[in-house]
């Protein structure tokens, strides 16, 4: 049985924090920020343990998406986003913290752990701006406008590059997108083919996953689950991609959890950054799902001995829609 959402916790009031308790009460509340993280199709793969001064965070296997991503890459990148947005909720809120990973072969089942000091506050290594911006951040699934980027503002997405071990690249070559517009259509056409595949986007689209709103929410379900849709989807995704002034790769030396739990956290950085200079993002994850394409993506870059690990569209939204709805905090 799938966990109900909600949107009420964009409600979220800072006001609320609770000052005054202990500090597990203020790593709990601080959950709710984490929560608010962007994952793939929505998806919020990720449990929370918090034990006196600690936070542990776990993959959720049930709302792994074992088709799209049997990798298991896009569900270490969505909890990579959990964990950044309670890293920037900690320097807002004057916490010390002390994050540490582990791989798949430590023996582990959490891959993460951050332990809390009320004491040492750590100084800021984020643009405090980036806290606000958690509760405006949205993700767009829409063409975007013809608006170039200010070279300022790029600037400023770059600057959310701190992990020296993961690389960030920017395509606005007109016909470099044109291949990867061609490559988007050729994956969704190919992933759209598997009955599985089409069943878990129709269930998430039923769900409201992607904010789309009852009755609608329900006929695009009964759609995907009975008709392939990928040919139309994948126009619908090229038209989004071309629209995009710039497109950004992000990459990695290794391609292991840990990686991909950090270019999650690199993502949701530049996703909270282009919140706050009013531009959006999109994770275009189709490409990187079949080898063959993802290897292609690789050759465009200008060190193709490194693996990309995150496609996104950057650009100013065409529209302002409504947050994607939410469970409610899965603790262990």
């Amino acid at each position: 049985m799938t966990d109900p959402m909600t949107t009420e916790l964009w409600n979220l009031d800072e006001a609320d924090y609770p000052a005054d308790k202990a500090l597990s009460d203020k790593l709990a509340f601080l959950l709710n920020y984490a929560q608010l993280a962007p994952s793939s199709h929505n998806s919020q793969p990720w449990q929370f343990s918090v034990q006196d001064n600690e936070v542990h965070l776990y993959p959720d296997l049930n709302y792994w998406l074992k088709v799209a991503d049997p990798e298991r890459r896009e569900l270490y990148i969505s909890l990579g986003c959990a964990l950044e947005n309670l890293l920037v909720a900690a320097e807002h809120f004057h916490l010390g913290y002390q994050a540490s990973f582990f791989s798949d072969r430590d023996d582990r089942e959490h891959f993460a752990s951050v332990t809390f000091s009320e004491d040492s506050p750590t100084a800021n290594v984020r643009d405090p701006g980036l806290f606000n911006a958690i509760l405006q951040r949205r993700t767009s699934r829409e063409p975007f406008q013809s608006r170039l980027i200010p070279k300022e503002e790029l600037l400023q997405i770059k600057a959310a590059w701190l992990e020296k071990d993961l690389h960030l690249h920017f395509i606005a070559n007109i016909e470099q997108k044109r291949q990867l517009a061609k490559m988007v259509q050729t994956a969704d056409q190919t992933l759209c083919t598997n009955p599985a595949y089409r069943h878990k986007l129709a269930d998430a689209l039923g769900q409201g996953a992607f904010g789309t709103r009852w009755p609608w929410s329900a006929l695009a379900q009964l759609m995907f689950h009975h008709i392939n849709l990928g040919a139309r989807l994948g126009r619908q995704n090229a038209r989004a991609l071309m629209s995009a002034p710039i497109l950004i790769v992000l990459s990695a030396e290794q391609d292991d959890a840990i990686s991909q739990i950090k270019v999650g956290q690199f993502y949701e950085r530049i996703a909270l950054t282009a919140t706050k200079l009013g531009l959006n993002t999109q994770p275009l994850s189709q490409i990187l799902e079949i080898p063959s394409l993802r290897q292609q993506l690789a050759s465009m870059l200008p060190d193709n001995k490194l693996l990309p690990q995150h496609f996104i569209r950057l650009g100013y939204p065409s529209s302002l829609k409504a947050h994607t709805p939410r469970r409610l905090i899965s603790k262990m």
